[in-house]
Protein backbone atom coordinates (compact mmCIF):
# COMPACT_ATOMS: atom_id res chain seq x y z
CA UNK A 1 0.00 0.00 0.00
CA UNK A 2 3.04 2.42 1.22
CA UNK A 3 5.02 1.71 -2.19
CA UNK A 4 1.27 2.40 -4.77
CA UNK A 5 0.74 5.47 -2.75
CA UNK A 6 4.92 6.83 -2.92
CA UNK A 7 4.10 5.86 -6.96
CA UNK A 8 1.21 7.67 -7.19
CA UNK A 9 3.20 11.39 -6.02
CA UNK A 10 5.70 13.07 -8.17
CA UNK A 11 9.38 12.42 -6.97
CA UNK A 12 9.95 15.51 -5.07
CA UNK A 13 6.50 14.59 -3.04
CA UNK A 14 7.88 10.85 -2.51
CA UNK A 15 11.29 12.43 -1.57
CA UNK A 16 9.49 14.51 0.90
CA UNK A 17 7.42 11.15 2.72
CA UNK A 18 10.88 9.55 2.39
CA UNK A 19 12.58 12.44 5.03
CA UNK A 20 9.68 12.79 6.84
CA UNK A 21 9.89 8.78 7.68
CA UNK A 22 13.23 9.01 8.19
CA UNK A 23 12.70 12.03 10.77
CA UNK A 24 10.19 9.46 12.59
CA UNK A 25 12.29 6.36 12.12
CA UNK A 26 15.21 8.91 14.80
CA UNK A 27 12.12 10.19 16.90
CA UNK A 28 10.29 8.59 20.16
CA UNK A 29 10.97 8.01 23.64
CA UNK A 30 13.92 9.18 25.47
CA UNK A 31 16.96 7.66 24.87
CA UNK A 32 20.81 8.49 24.98
CA UNK A 33 22.14 11.90 23.67
CA UNK A 34 22.76 11.72 19.90
CA UNK A 35 26.59 10.37 19.36
CA UNK A 36 26.73 12.88 16.83
CA UNK A 37 28.92 12.79 13.61
CA UNK A 38 29.12 11.51 10.06
CA UNK A 39 28.58 8.08 8.99
CA UNK A 40 29.21 6.00 5.67
CA UNK A 41 26.13 3.89 4.89
CA UNK A 42 28.06 2.19 2.74
CA UNK A 43 30.50 1.28 4.91
CA UNK A 44 28.94 1.23 8.42
CA UNK A 45 25.65 1.02 8.70
CA UNK A 46 24.82 -0.85 12.02
CA UNK A 47 26.77 -1.08 15.03
CA UNK A 48 26.95 2.56 16.91
CA UNK A 49 25.22 1.34 20.76
CA UNK A 50 25.13 3.98 23.41
CA UNK A 51 24.36 3.68 27.17
CA UNK A 52 20.67 3.55 28.06
CA UNK A 53 20.78 2.47 31.52
CA UNK A 54 23.70 0.42 34.11
CA UNK A 55 22.74 -0.98 36.98
CA UNK A 56 26.02 -2.05 39.18
CA UNK A 57 25.78 -4.41 42.11
CA UNK A 58 28.54 -6.86 44.36
CA UNK A 59 28.47 -10.45 42.86
CA UNK A 60 29.96 -13.08 44.91
CA UNK A 61 31.36 -15.37 43.06
CA UNK A 62 33.76 -17.72 44.92
CA UNK A 63 33.65 -18.54 48.61
CA UNK A 64 35.05 -21.23 51.26
CA UNK A 65 34.43 -20.80 55.19
CA UNK A 66 37.85 -22.01 56.89
CA UNK A 67 38.38 -22.51 60.73
CA UNK A 68 41.82 -20.80 62.00
CA UNK A 69 42.61 -22.99 64.59
CA UNK A 70 44.86 -21.72 67.73
CA UNK A 71 48.50 -22.10 67.11
CA UNK A 72 48.03 -22.29 62.98
CA UNK A 73 48.38 -19.01 62.10
CA UNK A 74 50.57 -17.50 59.52
CA UNK A 75 50.44 -17.96 55.70
CA UNK A 76 48.16 -20.42 54.35
CA UNK A 77 46.60 -21.69 51.44
CA UNK A 78 43.61 -22.85 50.32
CA UNK A 79 40.88 -23.30 47.06
CA UNK A 80 37.28 -21.45 46.99
CA UNK A 81 34.54 -22.60 45.39
CA UNK A 82 33.07 -21.09 42.50
CA UNK A 83 29.60 -19.93 43.92
CA UNK A 84 28.29 -17.70 41.09
CA UNK A 85 29.51 -16.59 37.11
CA UNK A 86 30.09 -13.45 35.70
CA UNK A 87 30.78 -12.87 31.98
CA UNK A 88 30.33 -10.44 29.53
CA UNK A 89 27.10 -10.70 27.17
CA UNK A 90 25.61 -8.50 24.68
CA UNK A 91 22.03 -9.53 23.53
CA UNK A 92 23.13 -12.77 25.19
CA UNK A 93 25.92 -13.31 23.31
CA UNK A 94 29.69 -13.63 24.78
CA UNK A 95 31.26 -13.00 21.02
CA UNK A 96 32.19 -9.29 21.57
CA UNK A 97 33.41 -7.91 18.33
CA UNK A 98 34.75 -4.32 17.95
CA UNK A 99 31.44 -2.88 18.27
CA UNK A 100 30.41 -3.94 21.51
CA UNK A 101 34.13 -3.45 22.89
CA UNK A 102 33.62 0.05 22.25
CA UNK A 103 30.20 0.07 23.52
CA UNK A 104 31.80 -1.47 26.86
CA UNK A 105 34.20 1.28 27.11
CA UNK A 106 31.63 3.61 27.22
CA UNK A 107 29.93 1.45 30.13
CA UNK A 108 33.48 2.34 31.70
CA UNK A 109 32.70 6.01 31.47
CA UNK A 110 29.24 5.72 32.32
CA UNK A 111 29.86 4.19 35.71
CA UNK A 112 33.50 5.25 36.54
CA UNK A 113 35.25 2.32 36.83
CA UNK A 114 36.93 -0.05 33.95
CA UNK A 115 34.93 -2.80 32.78
CA UNK A 116 35.63 -5.76 30.59
CA UNK A 117 35.97 -4.64 27.16
CA UNK A 118 36.29 -8.56 25.64
CA UNK A 119 34.99 -11.51 25.99
CA UNK A 120 35.78 -12.86 29.76
CA UNK A 121 34.64 -14.71 32.47
CA UNK A 122 35.11 -14.56 36.14
CA UNK A 123 35.88 -18.88 36.02
CA UNK A 124 38.80 -18.31 33.70
CA UNK A 125 39.99 -16.30 37.66
CA UNK A 126 42.28 -19.05 39.62
CA UNK A 127 40.80 -20.39 42.39
CA UNK A 128 43.73 -21.01 44.59
CA UNK A 129 43.70 -18.44 47.29
CA UNK A 130 47.10 -17.34 49.54
CA UNK A 131 46.61 -15.26 52.87
CA UNK A 132 48.07 -14.81 55.68
CA UNK A 133 45.82 -15.05 59.59
CA UNK A 134 47.37 -13.40 62.83
CA UNK A 135 44.70 -14.84 65.06
CA UNK A 136 42.24 -17.98 65.42
CA UNK A 137 38.94 -18.01 64.39
CA UNK A 138 35.94 -18.71 61.73
CA UNK A 139 36.53 -17.20 58.22
CA UNK A 140 35.25 -16.67 54.81
CA UNK A 141 37.91 -16.60 51.76
CA UNK A 142 35.94 -15.16 48.87
CA UNK A 143 36.46 -13.71 45.78
CA UNK A 144 33.83 -11.22 43.69
CA UNK A 145 33.76 -8.36 41.76
CA UNK A 146 30.89 -5.55 40.83
CA UNK A 147 28.57 -6.55 38.20
CA UNK A 148 27.29 -4.05 35.66
CA UNK A 149 23.90 -5.05 33.66
CA UNK A 150 21.57 -2.61 31.53
CA UNK A 151 20.17 -2.03 27.80
CA UNK A 152 21.88 -0.16 24.97
CA UNK A 153 20.13 2.34 22.30
CA UNK A 154 21.32 1.16 19.18
CA UNK A 155 21.65 4.00 16.37
CA UNK A 156 21.48 2.83 11.95
CA UNK A 157 23.17 5.08 9.68
CA UNK A 158 21.02 6.70 6.82
CA UNK A 159 21.92 8.44 3.90
CA UNK A 160 21.66 12.29 4.42
CA UNK A 161 20.01 12.85 1.25
CA UNK A 162 17.47 9.24 -0.14
CA UNK A 163 18.22 10.48 -3.79
CA UNK A 164 21.51 9.53 -3.58
CA UNK A 165 22.27 6.36 -1.01
CA UNK A 166 25.59 5.91 -2.24
CA UNK A 167 26.68 8.84 -1.49
CA UNK A 168 28.82 7.95 1.68
CA UNK A 169 27.13 10.68 3.52
CA UNK A 170 25.06 9.85 5.91
CA UNK A 171 23.88 10.64 9.45
CA UNK A 172 23.25 8.26 12.75
CA UNK A 173 19.99 8.10 14.00
CA UNK A 174 18.26 6.54 16.80
CA UNK A 175 16.48 3.24 15.96
CA UNK A 176 13.14 3.27 17.75
CA UNK A 177 12.75 0.38 20.02
CA UNK A 178 16.02 -1.46 19.62
CA UNK A 179 17.50 -2.13 23.13
CA UNK A 180 20.13 -4.77 23.25
CA UNK A 181 20.85 -6.10 26.93
CA UNK A 182 24.19 -6.54 28.10
CA UNK A 183 26.31 -7.27 31.23
CA UNK A 184 29.84 -6.98 32.45
CA UNK A 185 31.87 -6.28 35.46
CA UNK A 186 34.91 -4.72 37.21
CA UNK A 187 38.43 -6.35 38.51
CA UNK A 188 38.04 -9.26 41.13
CA UNK A 189 37.61 -8.67 44.49
CA UNK A 190 39.46 -11.18 46.83
CA UNK A 191 40.18 -11.65 51.04
CA UNK A 192 38.77 -12.41 54.18
CA UNK A 193 36.22 -11.40 57.02
CA UNK A 194 35.22 -13.15 60.05
CA UNK A 195 31.73 -12.66 61.69
CA UNK A 196 33.48 -9.06 63.52
CA UNK A 197 35.00 -7.71 60.39
CA UNK A 198 32.85 -4.15 59.97
CA UNK A 199 32.00 -4.55 55.91
CA UNK A 200 29.76 -1.46 53.96
CA UNK A 201 26.64 -2.58 52.44
CA UNK A 202 26.30 -3.13 49.39
CA UNK A 203 29.53 -4.88 48.90
CA UNK A 204 30.94 -7.62 48.26
CA UNK A 205 32.73 -8.36 51.69
CA UNK A 206 29.41 -7.85 53.00
CA UNK A 207 28.14 -10.57 50.79
CA UNK A 208 30.72 -13.04 51.89
CA UNK A 209 30.15 -12.55 55.38
CA UNK A 210 26.26 -13.19 55.39
CA UNK A 211 27.62 -16.38 54.12
CA UNK A 212 29.15 -17.00 57.49
CA UNK A 213 27.51 -18.83 60.25
CA UNK A 214 27.53 -16.03 63.02
CA UNK A 215 26.81 -16.48 66.86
Amino acid sequence: MANTFLRRLSLPAALAVLTAAASAFGAGTAHAADPGGPCDPRVSKYGLYEVSTAVVEPVLTHWKGITIAPGTTGSIETTVTEVQNVSTTFNASTEINSEVGAFFAKVSVKVGFSVQTSKSSSSTWSQKVTLNFSRPGDYAVFKGTNRVQGKADEYVCLPRDFRYPNSGDGYWAYLFGSHPVYSTFDAQIEGTVSCDTPVSPGTVQELARNKLVCH
